[in-house]
C-alpha cells in the first residue's frame, strides 16, 4: 500500500497498525503542491496493490502518472466527505473550486479512515475485522479531541494564505481574510489596509490583537503593517509527527491559543 502525503500516510498507518505498514511515496515534509518524483517512485506505484493519493486538485503531477492505473483511488473522487471552496484573501468564494486540505476537518480525517479499513478488508478479508476495528479506534480517538475545543463565541483570525478553513467548524474560528492567494506570493498594500478595517474593534477602544496563522515567517515589515498581530506557525501537513490524532491535537492547541485575546 503506497499513499502519497504525509498526513494520509498518518492515518493509514493508524489503520493498518499490526497488519502493515504502509508506504509513504514523498517526504514527510513535502506537500502535494511540491510533488517531485523520481524513477524509483514511478516504479514503487506501478508494483503497489493499492494506491491512496488526494486528487489531481492537490497533488497535480500524480494525475499523469496515475490515470491509467486500476488500484489507484483518489480521495477527492469519492463523495463521502465534506468540501469546501477556494476563498480570495478577502473570503470571496471561487466558483467550482476545491479547497485541498480537507484532512483537517475531523470527520473527513474518520472518514479517511473508514475508506482505508473497507479498501484493505476487500483486498485482504482475513484481517478485515483487524482493519475495522483500527478505524474505529482512530475515530473514536480523534472526535474525543474534537469535542474538547467547542466553544460559544467564535475567534477571529486571519491567514497568511487560507489554507485552515477546514479546522474552522471544529475549533469555531472566524475568518477574517488572508494575506495573499498563494503563501509565495507577498502581499499588497491595499489588501494589507483591508485587513485592518476587518480587525474587531472592542468595546473598551483598544486594538484587537489579531491572529495570523502562517506555514512560515512572514516578512518583518509587512508584520509592522500589521500590528497588534500574533503570529502562529502551522504545519498543516504534519511532517514532525508520528501520530495524526496528536498532530491534529497540536494544531488544534496552537491555534486556540493564537486566537485568545
Amino acid at each position: 500500500m503506497v499513499v502519497s502525503t504525509h498526513p494520509l500516510y498518518l492515518i493509514a498507518k493508524a489503520v493498518t497498525q499490526g497488519i502493515e505498514e504502509p508506504v509513504l511515496l514523498l517526504p514527510p515534509n513535502q506537500s502535494g503542491h511540491d510533488v517531485q518524483l523520481r524513477p524509483a517512485d514511478r516504479q514503487r506505484l506501478k508494483q503497489a496493490n493499492f494506491v491512496l493519493w488526494f486528487g489531481a486538485q492537490y497533488e497535480t503531477p500524480l494525475a499523469a502518472v496515475l490515470k491509467d492505473q486500476p488500484n489507484a483511488i483518489a480521495l477527492f473522487d469519492l463523495k463521502a466527505f465534506k468540501r469546501l471552496p477556494l476563498r480570495d484573501p478577502q473570503g470571496k468564494v471561487f466558483a467550482s473550486s476545491l479547497d485541498p486540505h480537507l484532512w483537517l476537518d475531523p470527520a473527513n480525517a474518520v472518514g479517511i479512515a473508514h475508506a482505508i479499513a473497507t479498501v484493505r478488508a476487500r483486498q485482504f478479508p482475513q484481517y478485515a475485522s483487524r482493519y475495522q476495528h483500527n478505524a474505529q479506534m482512530f475515530s473514536q480517538r480523534l472526535m474525543a479531541q474534537a469535542s474538547q475545543y467547542q466553544s460559544s463565541d467564535a475567534k477571529p483570525y486571519w491567514a497568511y494564505h487560507d489554507a485552515y478553513q477546514y479546522l474552522e467548524r471544529s475549533l469555531n474560528l472566524n475568518f477574517k481574510g488572508s494575506l495573499t492567494v498563494e503563501h509565495d506570493l507577498p502581499p499588497t498594500i491595499r489588501q494589507l489596509a483591508w485587513l485592518q478595517q476587518q480587525r474587531p474593534k472592542p468595546k473598551n477602544g483598544a486594538a484587537y490583537p489579531m491572529c495570523l496563522l502562517a506555514e512560515g515567517h512572514a516578512d518583518p515589515a509587512t508584520l509592522k503593517r500589521l500590528q497588534p498581530v500574533k503570529v502562529q506557525t502551522i504545519d498543516e501537513i504534519m511532517s514532525g509527527e508520528q501520530d495524526f490524532v496528536a498532530g491534529w491535537q497540536k494544531l488544534a492547541q496552537d491555534i486556540v491559543a493564537c486566537t485568545e485575546p
